[in-house]
């Protein structure tokens, strides 16, 4: 795909956590969004897991950058990109801006599927909670409004 790089989700275990890492690289002028793909199977939807965003804080964007989360019912679970916006395949959005802003910050956000107070979004010295309910699979998107700058930003999830 044109103007966006993306790793496999790399597992490891650190202190019997189970800990997910990749990069997304996107080319300068091309696209809006930037987005992983799908996380593995051995991510455990039932339980609570951290996400952590843009943790290297490369300035990655020229305007705020939310990050929203999509769930996928299948195995060919995916989004694509458009210039500036995406289209999914097997799945929906399930929570939009779950972080305010990862252009220049690192941001994390609590995902619990037991969590049924209020949504609190990740922003600067401020960390999110929110429940997303359970899918096999999920894609995190730094939803841009204007075109992103070359840059690669990296995800993290601990479980």
């Amino acid at each position: 795909m044109a103007g966006i790089t993306q790793t496999a989700w790399v597992a490891t275990t650190v202190n019997g956590h189970l800990v997910l890492q990749c990069d997304v690289s996107q080319a300068a002028t091309e696209l809006y969004d930037s987005f992983t793909l799908k996380t593995p199977k051995e991510l455990d939807p039932t339980k609570s897991w951290i996400l952590f965003v843009n943790t290297t804080a490369a300035t990655i964007g020229t305007t705020a950058l939310p990050v929203d989360i999509w769930a996928g019912y299948d195995d060919d679970f995916a989004l694509a990109g458009t210039v500036n916006d995406v289209t999914v395949t097997s799945g929906y959005e399930v929570a939009g801006s779950i972080m305010d802003d990862v252009y220049t910050d690192k941001l994390a956000s609590r995902i619990d599927p037991g969590y049924s107070g209020t949504r609190v979004q990740a922003a600067a010295d401020v960390g999110g909670i929110i429940n997303v309910g359970t899918a096999p699979y999920y894609v995190i998107n730094c939803d841009g409004g204007a075109e992103l700058e070359t840059e690669t930003c990296h995800f993290v999830i601990t479980q």
